[in-house]
C-alpha cells in the first residue's frame, strides 16, 4: 500500500502536458517609426506569435504626421501584426485618416464601444495558436466621448456596456483564453482596473496603454495586467500556459523586452521606411525662423517665457480673435535651437491641436481666469492670454483688472473640452473650429516676423 500511494505521489507531482502560445504587445508609439523597426529584429523572432498593439500608435512625430500615420500602419503590416486598437491620440489626425489607416491595417482593427458613419471597428476576434483559441477584445480611451467636438460623427457607448454585450458571443466561441487589450491604464476613469475587471472575471489576460507606464506583470482582479510603456522602448511578451489534455488555462507568465543594440537593421523595416524617410528630410530640415534666443518649455508658473508670448499671440494672429489662451507643459529641459525648423518646432509642440474661437461675456472670461489659475496651481501646464491683461497673483492666481463687456477669444480644442466654462459653450453649440492648427500658426507667425520682433 505504502508503495502503491508513493507512486501516486510522484505521479501528481509530474507536470501536466502543456502548450503555449506567445503574445508580444507594444503600445503608446506615438508615430516612433525607426525605434519601432529597431524592436523588429525580436519581434519576429516567433512567427507564430500573436502581435497586439494597444493604440495612440500614428501621431506624435513629424515623420508619422506627414502621412497622417501611414508609415505606423505599414510598419505594423510589414511585422505582421494581428489586432490594433486605435487610442486617443489615434483620432487627431481627423476621422478620414483614422478610418483609412484602420482599413488599410491588414489585421484586425478593433474598437468593442465606438463607431463612426458606417464604419465601425471589429467588436472582438478569434486567433488560432497551437491549436488554441485565443479571443481578443479591444477598447479605446474611456475619455474619448469627452475628448471629441461635437460633430465629429463618432458614437460611443460605455465601456461596461460593451463588454456585456459581447462578452456571451465570446464565451459561446468556448476561447482557451480571453484578452482585452485596452487603451487604458491601471487607473482608468470607470474606477480603478480593479473594480473594473472584478465585474468580469472572464478576462484572462489585459494588455493596457495610455498611461505610459510600466508593468510587466502583475495580477488584478483575477486576470494578469500587463503594459510595456512608450516610444518603442521596450514591449511585453506574455507566455500563456495550457494543460494540453482539456486545454484549461495553467498559468500566464510575462516580462518587458528592450531593443538589442548588436541586432543588424531589419530588412523589411528599412525598406518600409525608406520613401518616408526621403519625403521627411526636405520638410523636417526646413528652417522657418532664426529667433534672438533659443526656445524652450517654460517652468512651472512661468508664462513670461518666450514660447509662451509666441504662441498666445500666434493664436490671436491666426484667428483674427480679440484675445487667445495658449497653454503647454511645464518641461523646461525640452528645448531647440534659435534656428527654428520644422521638426524643432514640432519637439515643442507636438499635439493635433486645432484652433477654436468662443464668444464669453465679461463674466464668463473673469470664470475661465479663476478656473485656469486653480488648473495652473493643480497642474504642470502654463497657461497665456494675450491680447487682455490678466495679473499673475502671488498665491498662484489669475485676476482681470478691467474685464471687457464681450469678447472673442481664441482656445485650442483640447482647451475647450476640458474646461468648465468652455465646456458649456460645447452643450450650445456657441463655437467655432477654425480648421487651423496651433503649430501651423506658430510656424506661419514666425516666417511673418522680422528678424527682430522675433521672441
Amino acid at each position: 500500500m505504502k508503495s502503491l500511494l508513493a507512486a501516486l505521489a510522484a505521479l501528481l507531482l509530474l507536470p501536466c502536458p502543456g502548450g503555449e502560445v506567445e503574445i508580444l504587445c507594444t503600445t503608446d508609439l506615438h508615430g516612433r517609426a525607426e525605434e519601432f523597426a529597431a524592436l523588429a529584429p525580436l519581434l519576429r523572432k516567433n512567427p507564430a506569435a500573436i502581435r497586439i498593439d494597444c493604440g495612440d500608435t500614428l501621431q506624435g512625430t513629424l515623420l508619422s504626421r506627414l502621412s497622417s500615420g501611414r508609415i505606423m500602419i505599414s510598419l505594423l503590416n510589414e511585422l505582421e501584426y494581428d489586432v490594433w486598437v486605435p487610442g486617443n491620440h489615434d483620432f487627431e489626425f481627423g476621422p478620414e485618416p483614422l478610418v483609412s489607416a484602420a482599413r488599410e491595417f491588414r489585421g484586425a482593427t478593433l474598437g468593442a464601444e465606438f463607431a463612426r458613419d458606417g464604419f465601425r471597428p471589429g467588436a472582438w476576434t478569434l486567433l488560432a495558436r497551437n491549436g488554441y483559441r485565443i479571443a481578443v477584445t479591444g477598447m479605446t480611451d474611456p475619455k474619448m466621448p469627452s475628448r471629441l467636438l461635437p460633430g465629429s460623427g463618432w458614437s460611443f457607448e460605455s465601456n461596461r456596456d460593451a463588454l456585456r454585450r459581447i462578452m456571451p458571443e465570446i464565451l459561446a466561441a468556448e476561447p482557451d483564453l480571453i484578452v482585452l487589450a485596452w487603451h487604458s491604464g491601471p487607473y482608468t476613469p470607470p474606477g480603478t482596473m480593479f473594480r473594473f475587471l472584478a465585474e468580469f472575471p472572464e478576462i484572462d489576460l489585459v494588455l493596457a496603454g495610455h498611461s505610459h507606464e510600466e508593468e510587466p506583470g502583475r495580477g488584478i482582479s483575477g486576470a494578469w495586467f500587463v503594459q510595456a510603456g512608450r516610444y518603442a522602448g521596450c514591449f511585453a511578451r506574455i507566455t500563456a500556459e495550457f494543460d494540453d489534455r482539456n486545454s484549461r488555462l495553467l498559468r500566464i507568465r510575462s516580462e518587458l523586452v528592450r531593443p538589442d543594440p548588436s541586432q543588424p537593421p531589419d530588412a523589411g523595416t528599412t525598406r518600409v521606411l525608406e520613401p518616408f524617410l526621403r519625403a521627411y528630410r526636405p520638410v523636417a530640415e526646413k528652417v522657418l525662423a532664426v529667433t534672438e534666443q533659443p526656445l524652450r518649455l517654460p517652468e512651472k508658473g512661468d508664462n513670461t517665457a518666450p514660447i509662451c508670448r509666441l504662441g498666445a499671440e500666434a493664436m490671436r494672429d491666426a484667428t483674427g480673435a480679440d484675445a487667445a489662451l495658449f497653454s503647454v507643459s511645464a518641461l523646461p529641459e525640452i528645448g531647440i535651437p534659435a534656428e527654428v525648423t520644422n521638426a524643432e518646432l514640432f519637439r515643442l509642440l507636438p499635439y493635433e491641436n486645432e484652433l477654436c474661437t468662443v464668444k464669453l461675456t465679461g463674466e464668463e472670461f473673469a470664470r475661465l481666469v479663476k478656473e485656469i489659475g486653480a488648473a495652473s496651481r493643480r497642474g504642470r501646464s502654463v497657461f497665456r492670454f494675450s491680447g487682455v491683461d490678466v495679473e499673475c497673483r502671488a498665491e498662484g492666481g489669475r485676476h482681470v483688472p478691467a474685464p471687457p463687456e464681450k469678447l472673442t477669444l481664441a482656445v485650442t480644442a483640447y482647451t475647450l473640452t476640458v474646461t468648465p466654462v468652455l465646456k458649456q459653450k460645447l452643450e450650445t453649440g456657441a463655437f467655432r473650429r477654425t480648421g487651423l492648427f496651433e503649430r501651423d500658426a506658430v510656424a506661419g507667425y514666425l516666417k511673418r516676423l522680422p528678424k527682430r520682433g522675433r521672441p
